[in-house]
């Protein structure tokens, strides 16, 4: 599967609920800790280990590598990602690899996050069952981001490029103006911040 998202900065947390409520349908929160691990000495992608939580009971726990690649088009940025992700039983026994294998943690993001799904309108190129997941994030020390993703089963261009317009239309939809887009990694912004 092909990531096709675009994340935007969100002003009025309580009113884009508001919103997001009155359309999309609520799937639920969950609290995302994520450690990147990467080769310090070596340009190496990190892998990232997501432990998800609910009510403060962990819920699982995720290996994710992913191939990132920013995209504009019309001055809109989005991320299209190869995600290649499994759940894994114990997290420690990757971690210890990792730890022998020369990684070390090289950046902690924490994500307390509120999600929405919504059907993506098949027809002009367009598969059937698609959907749309919205997920409002708050992201200690950066602020509030909602991240609006469309998982797609190919990364033809064409398809993408579709995509990316149902996107710029569901961001409209939530009231976020188009210069609230935020074109940076979440690695990126919280290394600048630190």
């Amino acid at each position: 599967m092909t990531e096709v998202e675009l994340k935007a900065h969100v002003d009025d947390r309580d009113m884009l609920i508001k919103n997001l409520d009155s359309w999309a349908e609520y799937q639920g929160s969950v609290i995302r800790d994520d450690n990147y691990w990467g080769l310090t000495d070596r340009k190496i992608r990190s892998i990232r280990v997501r432990r998800e939580s609910s009510d403060g009971k962990p819920l699982r726990t995720l290996l994710t590598y992913k191939r990132k690649e920013l995209r504009e088009q019309n001055k809109t940025v989005i991320e299209v990602n190869d995600e290649k992700e499994c759940e894994i039983s114990d997290p420690i026994v990757i971690e210890t690899f990792l730890q022998d294998a020369g990684f070390s943690v090289v950046l902690k993001k924490h994500k307390e996050v509120m999600d929405w799904t919504f059907p993506v309108e098949s027809g002009n190129g367009i598969p059937d069952g698609l959907g749309v997941t919205f997920e409002l994030c708050a992201v200690p020390p950066l602020g509030d981001f909602l991240e609006i993703e469309i998982l797609s089963p190919t990364d033809e261009p064409d398809l993408i490029a579709r995509l990316r317009e149902k996107i710029e239309i569901y961001l409209e939809k939530t009231g976020i103006p188009k210069e609230k887009i935020e074109p940076r990694y979440y690695s990126e912004l919280l290394k600048n911040n630190g």
